[in-house]
């Protein structure tokens, strides 16, 4: 089963089914994770940057609110990314959603090589 790493939480890791949305995965193991919508993609309260690993291509539900955003191109909606396999993400909640807070961690943690070990 994948694993998720979120390297701004400590690195708190999880598991998640394939092809089960991150958020719903989280929710399943009992770990926090910000949303307001229910999972529609309306809000972006689940943001997160993708560091390392592989989730599904963008739906066009998602791709609308990445593109229409003009957000960075490793973010993504942890209620619409289906997990592929493992992969570690930044969540731009504990940056406190601020753009250059979430892409400063995004930008460290690529440099300091937290992304999956392989």
């Amino acid at each position: 089963m994948p694993s998720v790493t979120v390297v701004n939480r400590a690195n708190r890791t999880f598991e998640v089914k394939q092809g089960r949305a991150l958020l719903t995965g989280a929710r399943e193991a009992g770990l926090p994770w910000r949303w307001y919508c229910g999972g529609e993609a309306l809000c972006g309260t689940c943001c997160m940057l993708v560091i390392d690993g592989a989730l599904d291509e963008p739906n066009d539900i998602e791709r609308y609110f990445i593109e229409g955003w003009g957000y960075h191109p490793s973010f993504r909606l942890a209620c619409q990314a289906r997990v592929v396999e493992s992969v570690s993400v930044i969540s731009c909640a504990e940056e406190g959603y601020d753009r250059d807070a979430v892409l400063a961690a995004y930008e460290a943690a690529v440099a300091q090589g937290k992304g999956i070990r392989r």
